[in-house]
């Protein structure tokens, strides 16, 4: 795969292998998250988690990042988090990876115009994020979701209000434990650390 260079001095760069997809699907596996799904038979619950992904990471850029407020009308919206999502009409393929595609021009502009490591740490939160997945022991091997008076993981874990269900997954021959929304989104648990992104920008 292509990837642009870091965009700390305005260069851009191409180099194979730069991106860290093998780790978005990883992600994707553990998740639980269907890969290559053709879009005209995309589930509804599918479209709307696509759609939260996106844009609430989006706003947090805006909101969080450049301390900019958008607002619909006059309505400010303050908090990615309270956005709700609907369906409204049917799937156009084309519009869909156009608009990707714009929103990765658009990513890479801000990088450059800001002098951003995207590239960098981009391969940094996809590490990170894999710590979104609770290794679990062989004793996991016999459930699919694990009661609520095991979601502590025999580690002393707790998840967040929003998590509905703590299902066990196996993957390359170990057991993970993923704390789920009831939009499927994949909730933190309390073992999670955020990734430091604070070091690329002083170097």
């Amino acid at each position: 795969m292509l990837s642009l260079g870091d965009g700390h001095n305005g260069e851009v760069r191409m180099s194979k292998g730069a991106v860290a997809a093998d780790r978005v699907a990883l992600f994707m596996q553990l998740a639980g998250h269907r890969k290559e799904v053709p879009a005209e038979e995309a589930p509804e619950e599918l479209r709307i988690l696509g759609a939260h992904l996106l844009l609430s990471e989006v706003l947090e850029f805006v909101i969080k990042g450049l301390g900019v407020t958008p607002c619909v009308g006059e309505t400010p919206i303050t908090d990615p988090e309270q956005v709700s999502y609907r369906n409204h009409g049917r799937v156009d393929p084309t519009m869909m990876l156009d608009g990707l595609a714009d929103v990765g021009y658009t990513m890479w502009w801000n990088a450059l115009a800001f002098g951003m490591p995207l590239a960098e740490a981009f391969k940094l939160v996809c590490e990170n994020n894999l710590e979104k997945f609770v290794k679990l022991g062989d004793w996991a091997a016999e459930f699919k979701e694990l009661p609520i008076e095991l979601w502590h993981c025999q580690q002393g874990i707790s998840w967040p209000t929003e998590v509905v269900k703590v299902v066990v997954v196996h993957v390359d021959g170990a057991y993970y434990a993923v704390g789920r929304d009831d939009r499927g989104k994949v909730r933190k648990p309390s073992s999670y650390r955020s990734v430091e992104l604070q070091h690329l920008l002083q170097s």
